[in-house]
């Protein structure tokens, strides 16, 4: 069985025990992982920020609590090569569905050989398709063509953490959109149906949104030209069927 990190600041009491609860309730162990303080700490990882390549593709600069929470989640993909062994990331405002969730993580060495990654929630996108690989008891596991929007809950093996900590020398982006850019990372995106978790409506985000910002007519084009380049490289890899990265 995959050991369970929570992802939660020390500072975040009520969520620290919502999370607790539902855990224990499912007589489930877990580890809580402290998370990355944006607001009180200038990390030693926010050296991987680049401003500039993110001002030349995105036009909005990434918050303090966006590159937190990317920290805290490259942290626990090095944790996941460390102890060599796979692990299931969770944010702590999961709000987990019991049966689904409790089946994927009892029974998922079944097939953990066969998936580097596994979105636990809800994809987030307004428009996506996916199809059935595999399936456990009553969870299925399907390949989405377009990834979540979202780092809520995930399952993660050595093999996929090596990949995401490859392509995170340069940080321009949230850490969602970096995960699902499969086409890019070399882990595909497969997730649960049903979903296992969504987020908990009583929270607020706790890491913090971007900064809004005003863009300029270039930057405006620039993205557009970035979102045009994405969406043609993601179309690309996926009619090819293969699991090679770009780089």
């Amino acid at each position: 069985m995959p050991e369970i990190f929570v992802i939660n600041l020390v500072s975040s009491t009520a969520r620290k025990a919502n999370i607790t609860s539902q855990l224990a309730d499912l007589g489930l162990a877990f580890t809580l992982f402290a998370a990355v303080d944006g607001r009180k700490e200038e990390h030693r990882l926010f050296s991987k920020y680049d401003s500039e390549l993110n001002q030349h593709y995105r036009g909005q600069a990434l918050s303090k609590g966006q590159l937190a929470c990317y920290a805290s989640h490259y942290l626990l993909w090095q944790k996941c090569v460390e102890i060599n062994h796979p692990i299931v990331v969770l944010e702590d405002d999961a709000l987990l569905y019991p049966e689904p969730f409790s089946e994927f993580v009892r029974t998922i060495d079944t097939l953990r050989d066969q998936f580097d990654c596994i979105r636990l929630f809800n994809n987030k996108r307004k428009a996506f398709s996916s199809r059935r690989v595999s399936g456990l008891d009553t969870v299925e596991i399907h390949k989405f063509n377009k990834g979540h929007l979202s780092t809520t809950g995930y399952f993660l093996t050595p093999n996929g953490a090596k990949k995401l900590l490859q392509h995170s020398e340069r940080w321009y982006m949230p850490v969602d959109h970096f995960m699902d850019r499969f086409w890019v990372n070399g882990v595909e995106c497969y997730g649960t149906v049903p979903a296992c978790m969504t987020n908990d409506p009583k929270f607020d985000s706790d890491m913090g949104d971007g900064e809004r910002e005003t863009r300029s007519f270039v930057a405006r084009c620039r993205r557009e030209w970035f979102n045009l380049n994405e969406l043609t490289r993601r179309t690309l890899h996926i009619l090819s069927g293969t699991k090679k990265p770009k780089n």
